[in-house]
């Protein structure tokens, strides 16, 4: 798709049902994008959206927290929650907008440390976050037991 004018600007009410129905339905019940019900109770400034020639193309989460357990020194931080752009509009620098619009908004705000997670397989997001300065601070592990007759290709 040829790329248009991206515009990232804060969400609205408005734009819950778009990001519900593009995130979709999951087994997650406590994701508050899968439901508008749960969207409904975040912060909308710190739910940023982005359009392309005025189309609904992706968002981004973030909230602040203090004294993570995963890093006890820092004592206040912001943690960028989701990042997602649609398909039809990914490679467009669309991610990147967002990522900076955010870290904008977080430093305004006196924040100092940033963190986020990807999966290991992610390369696009790694590649994106590294450009703009971002250091993988850990790796989590992910274990699996298989109970109950179910095999793998069942998960």
């Amino acid at each position: 798709m040829k790329p248009g004018t991206i515009v990232v600007r804060l969400s609205t009410a408005s734009d819950l049902p778009n990001i519900e129905h593009e995130y979709g339905t999951l087994d997650n019940a406590g994701d508050p994008f899968c439901d508008t019900s749960k969207i409904r109770k975040l912060r909308y400034d710190r739910l940023l959206v982005a359009e392309v020639d005025g189309r609904y193309a992706g968002f981004l989460y973030w909230h602040v927290g203090n004294k993570p357990f995963f890093a006890p020194r820092v004592t206040q931080f912001a943690h960028i929650r989701e990042v997602q752009v649609l398909k039809t509009f990914q490679g467009q620098g669309i991610g990147k907008k967002l990522t900076l619009h955010a870290l904008h908004r977080m430093k305004a705000l006196g924040i100092r440390h940033v963190f986020l997670a990807t999966t290991e397989t992610n390369k696009v997001a790694r590649l994106l976050y590294e450009s703009l300065g971002f250091n993988e601070y850990r790796r989590q592990l992910h274990y699996h037991l298989r109970i109950n007759g179910l095999s793998k290709k069942d998960l």
